[in-house]
């Protein structure tokens, strides 16, 4: 018999702790989502976490609510409202029922009589039960509002919450719902993060979320589709798209929209350039937006998709064997898990000549050595052309000695100085001769995301 030494109170079952257990390894959240209730047959029970079924279940209703208790963080609290034309019946013994039909927690509770309306007693109730847990990390709960009713409590508690932070803050990994859409703050500052996007079903076609990045850290931040659904970005290079994106830099934000069709269609985001796209920086840091440095860097495929697409269908892709001479490009590596990235460090960028005849035979990516162009000065103050072209070699000086195509008649105050022994000497009168032009070095960058 109840008396003032009984205890009340509630656990997850086995079959709870190894669900909870094993959504937390998979990183999908738990869904608690009906609440049993029972009377033991008029007897007293003791909750035990053996336990699949209650004693004597008489009522089974959807969760209102399911919260962390605000006093201990190991305790979640369910909720349910009975209305008034549900009842003739004690109560004694509680459970939760996830989604799936796992038996997931049981709850003694002192003896309580639900009403009928036909009684002239009848009243909603609230039913409540206390859990403990190891923690109520990634528990979920989804709510059918033609089904359930809401409290006051909850409803105040809501509008509380909705004034008072009008954006979601993610500092781990997490799969959102439809109470995330809106702004969506990510922090990867701790470790690297992960966030799942909510299923793009019928349910929440066209509606919008805009997730932005707070660090500069560089840890990695993944926002990846649900399931099958796809995010169509980048669909030049994969018409379906891809499964996931990332986000770098602080500040650095994607719109996305839901289809209600299993796709993600972004409406916009911090920085547009197109992918693979060369940049000059005047900053050592890497601005928000989708950077890397343009250094050879290697990729995992994997990681990468789109970036593995783009240097797959640049025309500018080579294999490691074939990489010297062709650093401007991509380069697919032997492991057949990772490729290299454009190398720019130190280099001038110049445009393909395209058939234009100035600069022959050139291939998108390949690498060109410098001008071959040296003078002394001498005691009048003269100077004079220390290499000169051999006439057997004057076919070859853009092969060999580095040099253009040109018409002497573009070089005025030149003047043929003459022939001797097979050279061919020019003399410039006035001008010094130079590898390079005047420069400014800038960090370079490349789009790759």
């Amino acid at each position: 018999m109840v008396d003032k030494n009984t205890l009340f109170g509630g656990m997850l079952t086995t079959l709870g702790a190894a669900k909870k257990t094993n959504c937390d390894a998979l990183g999908i959240p738990w869904e608690p989502s009906y609440m049993l209730i029972g009377d033991a047959y008029g007897d007293d029970p003791v909750p035990d976490p053996s336990q699949t079924r209650l004693i004597h279940q008489v009522h089974r209703a959807q969760l209102n609510q399911l919260r962390v208790s605000p006093t201990d963080s190991n305790v979640l609290i369910a909720e349910v409202v009975l209305p008034p034309e549900v009842g003739g019946w004690w109560m004694t013994e509680l459970a939760l029922e996830d989604k799936d039909g796992v038996f997931s927690a049981v709850a003694n509770l002192a003896p309580s009589y639900k009403p009928l309306l036909a009684q002239g007693s009848g009243r909603n109730q609230v039913v409540r039960m206390h859990i403990i847990t190891n923690g109520t990390a990634n528990i979920q709960l989804k709510i059918d509002p033609s089904v359930v009713l809401a409290t006051r409590d909850f409803v105040e508690r809501s509008l509380r919450n909705a004034h008072a932070r009008p954006y979601t803050l993610i500092r781990e990994r997490k799969t959102l719902t439809s109470e995330h859409m809106g702004l969506v703050l990510c922090d990867a500052s701790k470790s690297a993060v992960t966030i799942r996007l909510p299923p793009s079903d019928a349910k929440l076609a066209r509606r919008e979320i805009l997730i932005r990045r707070k660090d500069h850290s560089g840890h990695r931040l993944v926002v990846e589709a649900n399931g099958t659904d796809r995010i169509l970005f980048h669909t030049h290079l994969s018409d379906n798209g891809y499964s996931f994106l990332t986000l770098m830099g602080t500040g650095d934000w994607w719109h996305l929209c839901a289809d209600g069709l299993g796709h993600w269609w972004p409406l916009g985001r911090l920085d547009t350039l197109p992918l693979g796209h060369p940049v000059f920086e005047t900053t050592t840091k890497f601005s928000p937006g989708g950077y890397a440095a343009l250094n050879r860097r290697t990729f995992q495929r994997l990681e990468w998709p789109w970036l593995w697409d783009h240097a797959q269908q640049s025309g500018m892709l080579s294999t490691e064997q074939h990489s010297i001479g062709n650093e401007g490009g991509w380069t697919v590596q032997d492991d057949g898990m990772t490729f290299r990235g454009p190398e720019g460090r130190g280099e001038f960028l110049r445009i393909l000549d395209d058939s234009r005849n100035v600069d022959a035979g050139r291939t998108p990516g390949t690498w060109q050595k410098g001008t071959r162009q040296t003078y002394s000065f001498m005691a009048d103050g003269a100077t004079q052309l220390v290499t000169g072209l051999g006439q057997d070699e004057q076919k070859q000086a853009h092969d060999i000695h580095g040099l253009d195509l040109g018409e002497m008649s573009n070089y005025r105050g030149s003047i043929l100085a003459g022939e001797y022994s097979g050279i061919t000497q020019i003399r410039q009168i006035g001008t010094v001769g130079v590898t390079r032009p005047r420069n400014i070095a800038y960090p370079g960058r490349i789009k790759i995301i």
